[in-house]
């Protein structure tokens, strides 16, 4: 016997065992989603900080479609990651936010009265999250998100991102965020640009994903690389009993 033959063995039992840990471990972004790829999806998580996560696509809309079906499909599912595709100064741009709180119509805004809640806006085309629980404060706490039946979804008092009312399609806008009454003076500027300037776009389409951490992951279909792994075990296999 030649220890030579062994290689190709030891080398397909080593990628196959990473190809399957690597697909046990990854997340799964709905394969209907309009707006969020894996790539994506990692980089929320990223800035989640709650590990590897499931994202299922709760609803989809593009021009007319209306706020009551997004309410209708998104209100009471926990927490929700929302992503708008806009439009300015002609160039296309991923912008949108997580909330860990429910949306609903009830026309008021949801706080963060104890400092427990975890939100954030995001621009995924620049990389780029702002935390908004610590801003826009009241007499109640941080102005999270704004459930009203005309509205999609609205993040912070002001606001931080506001994607239109009625039917999609039309403009929104975004403000800084940061400085609310005087007393946040640091400000971060607006999610889509990063200036102080309020900034007005036009609204392509709209996803909302519900998350969830990644349960006891199912029998996962071969990939390419574990399937490779499969043909050098056997190439490996047959070179052995050659010898």
């Amino acid at each position: 016997m030649k220890l030579k033959f062994l290689t190709p063995v030891v080398a397909g039992m080593a990628l196959m065992v990473s190809s399957l840990a690597n697909i046990a471990n990854a997340g799964l972004v709905d394969s209907g989603s309009h707006l969020l790829d894996q790539s994506g999806a990692s980089l929320l998580e990223s800035w989640m900080g709650q590990g590897e996560l499931d994202w299922n696509s709760i609803w989809y809309g593009e021009a007319g479609a209306t706020a009551s079906s997004w309410h209708n499909a998104v209100d009471g599912q926990g927490p929700t990651v929302s992503i708008y595709n806009v439009t300015y100064n002609n160039v296309d741009y991923l912008i949108g936010g997580y909330t860990d709180l429910d949306w609903n119509k009830s026309g008021s805004y949801s706080h963060d009265r104890d400092g427990t809640v975890d939100s954030f806006i995001f621009n995924l085309s620049s990389a780029v999250m702002h935390d908004t629980s610590a801003n826009h404060f009241d007499n109640e706490g941080a102005n999270i998100i704004l459930g009203y039946q005309d509205y999609f979804a609205t993040f912070g008092g002001g606001h931080d991102i506001f994607g239109g009312s009625f039917t999609l399609g039309g403009s929104g806008y975004s403000n800084d965020v940061g400085t609310y009454n005087g007393k946040l003076p640091n400000s971060k500027g607006n999610i889509v640009t990063g200036s102080t300037e309020r900034v007005s776009f036009t609204v392509n389409a709209l996803e909302t994903f519900s998350v969830a951490s990644v349960q006891s992951p199912s029998v996962p279909e071969p990939s390419t690389l574990a399937i490779f792994a499969l043909a050098m075990l056997g190439l490996g296999g047959r070179r052995f009993i050659k010898s």
